[in-house]
């Protein structure tokens, strides 16, 4: 499935309402790593000593440029949330996390209806994708946690194409619910063994809605 759309009505929350970030991977001697358990950032003290007793971890300096200086890595791997966001798009990044260019699957993104650069083949596609010569899904997802909403507005930021497939889907339904809806993210495990016998494994975020939210 090659996404068609670019959520353009979905509210995005700015900067400053934003407390942190639920991470699915980390760095580590400079190299991406998936997690099996959510990795959280922040740059409140309160706002990660919380997560720390909700979720388990301990808050640690971390080094970033950001100024979510705090990491807590948590024993969880599934959270309940009010999902009040859901937007996605494709992305081929430069250096520092600056996009080259933009598109939907089907065309550039401010540039009128001029068709997206990419591949059409969603295989070269995601060839393309890690030769860094073709865009990948960026899925972004902002939310509340349902123990504690008070905390304010967290952000989960998303490579994964399997996720990418399934926005469509999830936006429509969180449109049905009214722009907010009560929803598990998790880090589901997956493994199997190819055809060449090579055991694979990893971890997958997994967005599944449940019912609207109540205000």
């Amino acid at each position: 499935t090659v996404l068609h759309s670019v959520f353009d009505n979905t509210p995005i929350f700015g900067a400053a309402d934003v407390v942190g970030r639920f991470r699915s991977g980390a760095q580590i001697q400079n190299r991406p790593v998936a997690l099996s358990e959510w990795r959280v950032t922040t740059g409140d003290p309160v706002v990660a000593k919380a997560v720390a007793e909700l979720f388990g971890g301990e808050p640690k300096e971390w080094e970033t440029k950001t100024e979510e200086s705090l990491e807590v890595l948590t024993t969880a791997n599934s959270i309940e949330v009010k999902l009040e966001g859901l937007t996605s798009e494709m992305v081929l990044w430069g250096r520092g996390s600056t996009p080259i260019r933009v598109c939907n699957g089907s065309t550039m993104k401010g540039d009128g209806d001029k068709p997206c650069e990419c591949p059409a083949d969603l295989k070269d596609r995601k060839d393309g994708a890690k030769n860094g010569s073709a865009c990948q899904p960026n899925v972004r997802a902002t939310f509340r946690l349902v123990d504690n909403e008070d905390l304010g507005l967290w952000r989960f930021n998303s490579s994964s194409w399997g996720l990418a497939a399934q926005v469509n889907d999830l936006e429509g339904e969180l449109a049905d619910a009214g722009g907010a809806s009560l929803a598990t993210l998790s880090l589901e495990l997956v493994e199997f063994t190819t055809k060449a016998g090579r055991d694979v494994k990893y971890t997958k975020p997994v967005v599944k809605i449940h019912a609207p939210a109540i205000a």
